[in-house]
């Protein structure tokens, strides 16, 4: 048991280029073929007197001889000729001289023609360049708030002794439920009924009705199982519930059970001070008969190892679980939690070492391991 304050805390594109090659193409060779007409040499040859001179003479017994042929005066050959040239010379320069035949050129090969490659199409006018669409920053990432705790209803006073008042005596356990539970298992279905009838036993003294669990207590870890047991006895004299486990404070709980302690908030949630803090240690048969220890048997004569004849020690912790009351957590402004933890250390076989930790917060921590208001939705009360 210790009670003791604490100060505030280009994905790369590969671009190949493509070499433009010259489409093939034949340049047609188109040889010029002139026909010329061809030209005639004619010799001009002296008149018939020249011609018949230059004869040949051949004899022959044939008819007779022709006559002899009458000679021409020089003179009268002389002015013939003459007038021959000039007729010959007219008739040359009257005659219109015979058309040249026409060039002809030969048409381009086939081949030349089919392999000549076709215009390329006319490319498609380029879209008009959109203006840039503004730059869309995305919102920055919110993260969800945890889900608040269930609805939890406030605490009817009924009965029951609170602090500073305690019971006048220690109240030995009817049934005898540790004699159960060593026989049967700390954990076992008959040590959890003979302890909670025995726990009934103790509260109806103090004009309470029995405890009322969550459905699904069995299946609760060692640390809800003692965090709802505690905030049973607080609701049900009417006093506010803690509001949850912590994850920082259930580690120190756990450690602390480990080494047969009691024990103490050395691990603080970033953010949160301490204002108060409280917590219990006990070797039991689990989280509801450490409780009984804590609640109905912590007085003189019982195994609270602070409790030596009438001193203060007696009955403290069923002060530190009954403790914070709803005015006392106004006046700090603070918030009720809890951690709680539970181990087999071979010191304490063989009951279990369960521990718990109360504490009084500046902040509500980030999240919380396990809350009231779930236990309330599983049927607590």
């Amino acid at each position: 048991m210790s009670r003791e304050p604490a100060p505030p805390y280009a994905n790369r594109a590969a671009r190949r280029q493509n070499a433009r090659r010259p489409a093939s193409r034949t340049i047609a060779r188109f040889g010029l073929m002139v026909s010329l007409p061809g030209a005639t040499v004619l010799a001009a040859t002296a008149g018939p007197t020249a011609v018949a001179a230059a004869g040949s003479r051949h004899s022959h017994n044939g008819p007779p001889a022709p006559r002899p042929t009458r000679k021409e005066s020089p003179l009268v050959a002389m002015k013939r000729i003459i007038e021959a040239e000039q007729a010959a010379t007219t008739t040359t320069s009257t005659t219109t001289p015979p058309p040249p035949s026409p060039t002809t050129i030969p048409a381009p090969p086939v081949a030349a023609v089919a392999a000549a490659p076709a215009p390329a199409p006319a490319p498609p006018p380029a879209p008009r360049a959109k203006p840039p669409a503004p730059v869309v920053h995305p919102a920055p990432v919110v993260h969800p708030a945890p889900p608040p705790p269930h609805p939890v209803p406030a605490p009817t006073p009924t009965a029951g002794i609170l602090p500073p008042a305690n019971p006048a005596a220690s109240i030995a356990p009817t049934p005898q439920f540790e004699s159960t539970c060593l026989a049967a298992g700390p954990l076992s279905a008959p040590c959890v009924a003979s302890t909670l009838e025995a726990t009934d036993v103790a509260r109806g003294r103090e004009g309470l009705g029995s405890m009322t669990l969550p459905g699904n207590y069995s299946g609760l870890t060692p640390a809800e199982q003692l965090f709802v047991v505690a905030d049973t006895e607080r609701v049900d004299r009417g006093l506010p519930p803690a509001v949850g486990l912590v994850a920082e404070l259930d580690t120190d709980a756990q450690a602390a059970a480990q080494a047969d302690t009691d024990p103490a908030p050395t691990i603080v949630p970033p953010g949160i001070g301490i204002l108060r803090w409280a917590s219990n240690w006990s070797e039991n048969a689990g989280a509801l008969g450490s409780n009984y220890n804590w609640m109905y048997d912590d007085g003189p004569g019982s195994g609270n190892l602070g409790c030596v004849g009438n001193s203060s020690g007696c009955w403290g912790h069923r002060d530190n679980i009954l403790g914070f009351s709803a005015p006392q957590l106004a006046a700090s402004g603070g918030t009720l939690v809890m951690g709680a933890g539970e181990a087999s250390p071979a010191a304490a076989s063989p009951w279990l070492s369960d521990a718990e930790l109360f504490a009084v917060i500046t902040h509500s921590p980030a999240y919380y391991i396990y809350t009231w208001g779930q236990a309330v939705a599983a049927g607590a009360r």
